[in-house]
């Protein structure tokens, strides 16, 4: 039998803390010896994506409802076109910034799983606290809670390629597509896997010939007849701080997702070259089309027009251009396909996430949520995350229900972004023997950690005016509730229950 000789670099952070590393070691094995460890070992899932396919997920997952349906709240946040217009630009920064900081976490430790793995390094006291808490966060608030507002949106646009109606749906009929569309990614992603990421792919160049075509419109537009929304570009531009988190809230939602290769990074191939490159690359890629694509917006429908627009902003713009039947029928359909290309994306990483939490022993039942069918795909992970975005399409209040959605998940969204660079910094000091083929800026950090804290003190303060049928503390409120809660249960399954000396890895 012939002997090969396998290359092998690994990076691992064991269960409460420990850590061990292997770097660039090679060993030797008969055909056979592999054999032997394929069948012994639990199976794992394949490396099936390049830099391609990686950053099509990268673009794939920011790419959603939000270009499309969040710059009318934008702008009713903060009042006038001109900073609506700054707000945009701020939030491709910062996240800019944040994208760096989780290059070199990623690279540092190129396990799937994301601040789970780094929470667990730079925290390892008191015991997988802070990874735990991430997780259920991430799983019971932040995850379903995006997929839910964007199936959601999925059914709005929907709705109006079959009606030709902007607004005036029925909102129960729009949840219930946005239920077909969770249940559809799921099914593929579950049975389907090559099918499923070549889908994403296919859907991504959708997205992105849209927002290249309302760039395009829009610089005809205002060749021809000027711009109508730039008049008085910062006219009633609010003052109040919590308008501004309103608005970042919205626009770092539609910015999230260049994190995504962060928790699948165990089906990346060669992540410590292939992940700068595709989170980045897909990160910049898509910023320079959301800015571009907002202004063409405003060239085309005035400031009234977009704030009327509510959550189907890109609609009115192409019937505005483009008369009734590619408007109202056709170009709505695609925005349809668009973000449901985005559910499939973020159910993607959502189950990968559930995935790695159940093998850590976080989960009770950790050896079903963590097992892989064999149609290779984690399927009981993405039964669970499709089930809790079900619960979240279907009960918010009607009327506030998107909006709220938002702001319920980027509440955690944002602690954890927070704690992951903090960690990063520790982990410069208490890890320096870590291998760090990418190191992030210090003001990358620097603007990562300060905009976390803004984004999670800020929601307390009252704001101008509440009065809306959710309270304005509602939703960070109930995130932070659910984190306390989340405190508790990792007494019960860490301490109580020892579920990490009993899972998957432990056992490895």
């Amino acid at each position: 039998m012939q002997e090969v000789d396998i290359p092998l670099t690994v990076h691992r952070v064991i269960a409460g803390g420990r850590r061990s590393s292997i770097s660039s070691a090679t060993f030797s094995a008969t055909g056979s010896d592999l054999l032997d460890v394929e069948t012994a070992e639990p199976a794992e899932l394949e490396r099936t994506l390049g830099l391609w396919s990686g950053m099509a997920i990268v673009i794939g997952t920011i790419i959603g409802s939000g270009i499309f349906s969040t710059p009318s709240l934008i702008l009713t946040a903060v009042g006038s076109v001109g900073m609506s217009m700054v707000v945009w630009v701020l939030g491709a920064a910062v996240s800019v910034c944040a994208c760096v900081a989780y290059m070199e976490l990623g690279t540092m430790l190129p396990r799937s799983g994301g601040e789970k793995e780094y929470l667990q390094a730079a925290f390892p006291r008191p015991r997988a606290l802070l990874p735990f808490v991430f997780c259920l966060s991430s799983l019971a608030v932040g995850s379903p809670s995006g997929l839910a507002a964007d199936s959601a949106v999925t059914g709005t646009y929907f709705m109006y390629a079959a009606t030709g109606r902007s607004v005036e749906h029925s909102e129960w009929a729009q949840r219930a597509i946005g239920v077909a569309v969770a249940l559809f990614c799921t099914f593929m992603h579950g049975f389907f896997v090559r099918a499923a990421i070549r889908l994403q792919s296919v859907l991504t160049v959708v997205k992105v010939l849209l927002l290249v075509l309302i760039v395009t419109v829009g610089f005809g537009v205002g060749i021809k007849r000027g711009t109508r929304g730039f008049g008085d570009a910062f006219a009633g531009t609010s003052t109040h701080p919590s308008a501004y988190v309103s608005a970042l809230f919205k626009v770092f939602f539609a910015y999230s997702g260049y994190t995504a290769l962060n928790y699948s990074i165990d089906e990346l191939r060669n992540p410590v070259r292939n992940l700068p490159r595709a989170a980045l690359g897909g990160l910049l890629i898509t910023a320079t089309l959301y800015v571009l694509s907002n202004a063409a917006y405003f060239v085309v429908l005035d400031e009234a027009a977009v704030r009327d627009a509510s959550t189907a902003v890109a609609g009115v713009f192409f019937t505005e251009a483009f008369g009734a039947l590619w408007g109202q029928r056709v170009v709505p359909l695609l925005i349809g396909l668009a973000t449901l290309g985005n559910v499939m994306c973020g159910m993607f990483s959502a189950s990968r996430v559930l995935f790695e939490a159940a093998r850590e022993g976080y989960l009770p039942w950790g050896r079903v949520l963590g097992s892989i069918s064999r149609f290779q795909s984690p399927l009981v992970a993405l039964a669970v995350s499709c089930t809790l975005t079900i619960v979240y399409i279907v009960t918010p209040p009607a009327g506030e229900a998107y909006a709220f959605l938002i702001d319920i998940g980027g509440y955690p969204l944002w602690l954890f972004y927070g704690l992951a660079v903090v960690g990063l910094l520790i982990m410069r000091r208490s890890h320096r023997d870590l291998v760090r083929p990418f190191r992030a800026w210090h003001v990358a950090n620097g603007v990562t950690i300060a905009t976390a804290v803004f984004m999670c003190v800020v929601p307390f303060v009252k704001p101008e005016s509440d009065d809306g049928e959710i309270p304005y503390w509602a939703a960070p409120l109930a995130a932070v509730a659910f984190i306390l809660l989340s405190c508790v249960l990792w007494y019960v399954q860490v301490v109580v229950r020892r579920g990490p000396e009993r899972s998957h890895y432990a056992h490895k």
